[in-house]
């Protein structure tokens, strides 16, 4: 287990001062003007939480309830990286490094100029991120592959990885049980599962259930407060806007708050711009909508007593733990090495 902590301490140390190195500073930048989506806030943020979740106690924490190989291998994992949130696929290599797997990367057009830099900054404090990890454009001669895309590419990666283990990932979203009972503490931390990111991530909430005659007032009024800032995004905006105007060509009934559209609507998933909402009359029933979405879900957010429900505003606030999909991708590698 030394080489790995050894490895990941170098990821963290990579990030220590990203605020103030001048590589990260230029990145971040140049991230922006490459992703509009990519704000510098939101790059900020990933950063952030990457540094807090790679801390000494949290690396140790994490690498104990693992029995890792000793030795470095020669199977060849290819990983084919998400973009709709910075960094969001980089966990994949994490493990397939520590795993002791030759990685080879294909970074999302959307997001690829921090990870390399992120890979170059921690290689220069251990080799291993240069040595065992290859950016590459196409993928060949792999042993075992990690591929994340939408639903349609899942299809095309599941027979395209048919003759090697293989790992797919597809779309997700997540949801919020309210009671009616929540603080304004928890209406801004509910907001920030809902806009993070300009809730492009799969741990977004993008549906809320509700108690039956549930008064929408006091959330969207504290959201004016907190989150209507949003509303001058451009690309967010041009989303909010392209769907108010369907519905309202439709002539369809919706809550539009000025930067968002709640519609009442059963489906998990909502666009950019809009929430879906409905209304709950027993938690039993709570649970059997969750068990119908079933590998749709993503994250639960509530203080209700649903099995595996998150506090409100900790969708982002992922560890190392926290495997895509429930799928414990590190244990996963950890038993292909054996085999």
């Amino acid at each position: 287990m030394i080489w790995q902590k050894r490895a990941l301490l170098a990821l963290h140390k990579a990030l220590e001062e990203f605020e103030h190195n001048e590589n990260w500073v230029f990145a971040i930048e140049q991230a922006k003007y490459h992703n509009r989506w990519f704000e510098e806030a939101q790059v900020h943020q990933s950063l952030m939480q990457w540094r807090e979740s790679l801390s000494p106690e949290k690396i140790d924490n994490w690498l104990h309830n693992y029995e890792l190989p000793e030795d470095l291998g020669s199977q060849r994992l290819g990983i084919i990286m998400a973009g709709n949130v910075p960094l969001v696929g980089f966990h994949d290599v994490i493990v397939g490094v520590i795993t002791g797997f030759q990685v080879f990367a294909k970074t999302s057009s959307e997001d690829t100029i921090l990870p390399k830099l992120w890979l170059s900054e921690a290689a220069k404090i251990d080799s291993i991120w240069s040595e065992r990890v290859e950016v590459v454009e196409q993928l060949r001669n792999l042993d075992v592959a990690i591929a994340t895309g939408s639903n349609n590419t899942a299809k095309y990666f599941s027979s395209f990885f048919k003759s090697i283990p293989h790992l797919i990932r597809n779309n997700r979203n997540s949801v919020a049980i309210l009671d009616g009972m929540e603080t304004e503490a928890e209406f801004i931390a509910l907001g920030h599962d809902v806009f993070d990111y300009f809730g492009l991530g799969c741990r977004n909430v993008t549906h809320l259930m509700l108690p039956e005659g549930y008064d929408f007032m006091p959330l969207f009024q504290c959201w004016d407060v907190h989150f209507d800032w949003i509303r001058n995004h451009n690309k967010y905006a041009n989303n909010y806007e392209y769907h108010r105007a369907l519905l309202l060509m439709n002539l369809d009934p919706h809550i539009d708050t000025g930067y968002l559209i709640a519609k009442e609507r059963s489906e998990l998933y909502a666009p950019v711009g809009m929430l879906n909402y409905s209304f709950y009359d027993s938690v039993d029933g709570v649970v059997e909508t969750l068990v119908q979405w079933g590998d749709s879900l993503q994250c639960t957010v509530s203080h209700l007593p649903i099995s595996n429900a998150m506090s409100f505003g900790s969708t982002q606030c992922t560890q190392l733990y926290d495997f895509a999909d429930g799928v414990d991708t590190l244990q996963w590698l950890i038993e292909l090495r054996k085999s």
